[in-house]
């Protein structure tokens, strides 16, 4: 039987969860849920009974999750981008190079790296390095298959010796940048900047489209709804989406957060800066300012160290751009994730050399009890406020 749910008890709550630059649907991140709660209910001691997953709509796949031991019922909704995200998955080394190549570019153009180098030299090396090995050894291969073609002319034979050398030199520098890919994923680091610079110039209008149906959909779920707290989770570029989503709910309502149910915005591995500090991004750095400030939405930004994926040393306000007020609470809070902390030397040690599966550690299980707890923060008895106090601007 649970035990009676107390005044400080959540009893019911709503959860909204934005991916990252994922074309793995919502039926991957409900197995992942349901297997990660269960490992690291040996260390919180929450039975919490996942239900199936559903489909809400065509934005929304959601699960019912039930903490036994409260009776806290918590509604767990994933909303979808991943089909924009299949629609535009860069397939072939061609259509990569094609979409990498003007995103750089840009990045070089606007002076990003040096900026973002100045605050977090890990984050600029992350995105810089893939564009270095992807380029650099399309250019190394182009001038080896050429230098082949070439020499056998320079010695006075015909030209035509060279072509089969020059095939073999771009078949290894082929296999070469998809063993990159598999080992440090430069394919899909390359990819998120591309989107990143298409969708801030204004050429991705399909995601500011279904960033107003995100608004829409969340302001609806929560006018017809009895929830205690409603919780709002951006990982990694999702972060990007959910800052302009809420600014369109403030915008339509400025008492959000202050009248009705507690709301909050978790952002987990973000990197904001990866926009926020390229041309064309002034209307995302005025909807980051809006929601910093925003009275009534507590903002908490969790970020880990050793995730090279996401910005860790800096400020997301003040890096981009964007004061902090005195006088006056400003969120985001800021709670470092100890992930080396989470696991024995061997196995983090083992797992570290995984950009990947770190940048993934925010919602998944670990072996052993840190301050952090995913599963606790979305579907526990305590609200967003008691699990972390403190004033936004500490």
């Amino acid at each position: 039987m649970p035990t009676a749910i107390s005044r400080r008890d959540v009893r019911k709550r709503l959860v909204f969860y934005i991916s990252g630059y994922d074309p793995r649907g919502p039926s991957h991140y409900h197995k992942l849920f349901a297997t990660e709660c269960k490992k690291q209910s040996r260390l919180n001691g929450m039975e919490l009974e996942i239900g199936p997953r559903r489909k809400v709509n065509r934005i929304s796949n959601g699960w019912d999750i039930s903490l036994k031991s409260t009776g806290t019922k918590t509604e767990y909704e994933f909303l979808r981008w991943d089909d924009l995200i299949r629609e535009n998955w860069p397939k072939t080394e061609v259509d990569l190079f094609t979409a990498a190549a003007p995103a750089y570019w840009y990045f070089l153009r606007a002076n990003w790296f040096l900026k973002t180098w100045r605050f977090s030299w890990p984050f600029a090396t992350t995105i810089g390095f893939p564009g270095v090995v992807f380029f650099g050894l399309i250019f190394l291969a182009i001038g080896f298959a050429c230098s082949a073609l070439l020499l056998p002319t320079a010695f006075g034979s015909v030209w035509w010796i060279g072509i089969l050398p020059a095939l073999i030199i771009c078949y290894f520098a082929l296999k070469l940048a998809r063993w990159s890919d598999k080992k440090l994923h430069t394919y899909w680091l390359l990819r998120i900047c591309s989107v990143t610079v298409a969708w801030v110039r204004g050429k991705r209008p399909e995601i500011d489209r279904r960033i107003e149906d995100f608004a829409d959909y969340v302001s609806e779920r929560m006018e017809n709804s009895d929830a205690d707290e409603i919780l709002v989770v951006g990982h990694s570029m999702g972060t990007a989406l959910v800052i302009p989503m809420i600014a369109k709910m403030l915008r339509a309502n400025p008492e959000l957060g202050r009248e009705g149910p507690k709301f909050g915005f978790v952002s987990v591995g973000g990197c904001l800066q990866l926009a926020s500090l390229l041309p064309g991004s002034a209307a995302l750095r005025e909807d980051i300012r809006q929601v910093a400030y925003a009275s009534g939405i507590r903002w908490l930004d969790f970020f880990a160290k050793r995730d090279g994926a996401c910005i860790s040393d800096a400020d997301p306000l003040e890096s981009s751009g964007i004061p902090r007020a005195v006088g006056i609470p400003v969120s985001p809070t800021r709670h470092p994730v100890r992930i080396v902390k989470m696991f024995s030397p061997e196995d983090y040690a083992e797992m570290k050399k995984d950009i990947f599966r770190i940048h993934f550690q925010y919602i998944m299980a670990a072996d052993l009890p840190t301050d952090y707890d995913y599963f606790k923060l979305t579907s526990g008895p305590e609200f967003l406020e008691t699990q972390y106090p403190g004033n936004p601007q500490t």
